[in-house]
């Protein structure tokens, strides 16, 4: 049990998470390289699961690599040191052979969640494509690929699920986890990060996790990539790293945009805090809003 799953829905603050950490575990000097940080999606590498596996993946349908994935990772947990952080955007899904995110392999799991009225025009941003056809996604159960054939890439393919979907999988699984808001991270990032760094197994230590959340400073990231670019930023996108607020959804989304996510994810929303800021903006008609179609 070596694996600390970073696990969130895209764009929900996970690689700010891993900024974070990294900078944690880094013993001095300047702010750690946005090129290489701590828990990258290595789990769904192509190239990785062919070596432990044995297999071909190219060979396998989507299915077929599905089952063989909880196996990969108690592979890699056997050999792996002692907290590895590792990111993954999965949904915790079963598969024919048991839970996606194995106990056996887990030593604990940091789940991010973000308001998802943010999430979509961020994702949006992310994949360069509609607003409404990152809603779409979403909200729909079609979004976790294909399943008859897996498509040839340098990863695997992952399963999303929709947003509730993803937040209820990794609540609802029989894993250690801590859930952590991404408001929170902004409202009181020592508080937040500080718990993700105990429950990480790290040994604790109160300056060097304030000097940490120093170097991750959003315009220090944004600085970094504009100086010497992002590895994870999508070929086609301007960016990777945005505005890192939270609400401006108001000033992206169109009102029929924010009731389409309501109406889907109103319960797993109302949890967490969601709702009745969403419920307000479309009672007061919704303001103007714009849409972000890129």
């Amino acid at each position: 049990m070596s694996i600390v799953w970073l696990a969130s829905y895209p764009k929900s603050g996970n690689t700010w998470l891993r900024a974070v950490l990294t900078n944690y575990q880094q013993a001095d000097g300047g702010p750690a390289s946005i090129n290489a940080l701590t828990g990258g999606a290595v789990v769904i590498s192509r190239e990785l699961f062919d070596d432990y596996v044995g297999l071909t993946s190219s060979d396998l349908t989507t299915d077929e690599i599905l089952r063989l994935r909880p196996l990969l990772h108690e592979l890699l947990a056997a050999e792996w040191p002692r907290p590895t952080f590792v990111k993954v955007h999965d949904a915790c899904v079963q598969t024919a052979a048991g839970p996606l995110f194995p106990r056996k392999a887990t030593a604990a799991a940091i789940y991010l969640v973000r308001n998802p009225l943010d999430v979509a025009p961020s994702l949006a941003h992310h994949q360069q494509c509609p607003i409404d056809r990152v809603v779409g996604m979403m909200n729909g159960p079609r979004n976790s690929g294909p399943r008859r054939r897996c498509l040839l890439g340098l990863n695997l393919p992952e399963v999303w699920s929709t947003w509730s979907g993803h937040v209820s999988s990794w609540l609802d699984a029989d894993l250690p986890v801590l859930t952590v808001r991404y408001e929170d991270m902004l409202e009181d990032p020592a508080a937040a990060f500080g718990a993700v760094v105990r429950r990480g197994g790290l040994e604790w230590n109160a300056d060097r996790l304030a000097r940490a959340i120093e170097h991750a400073r959003f315009d220090l990231l944004r600085a970094q990539e504009q100086a010497q670019g992002f590895c994870e930023r999508q070929p086609t996108a301007p960016s990777f790293f945005r505005a890192g607020q939270a609400g401006g959804w108001r000033n992206e989304l169109t009102p029929v945009q924010v009731r389409s996510i309501v109406d889907a994810h109103a319960p797993v929303m109302e949890r967490f805090g969601y709702l009745r800021e969403a419920e307000m903006f479309l009672s007061r008609g919704g303001g103007a809003g714009r849409r972000l179609d890129a």
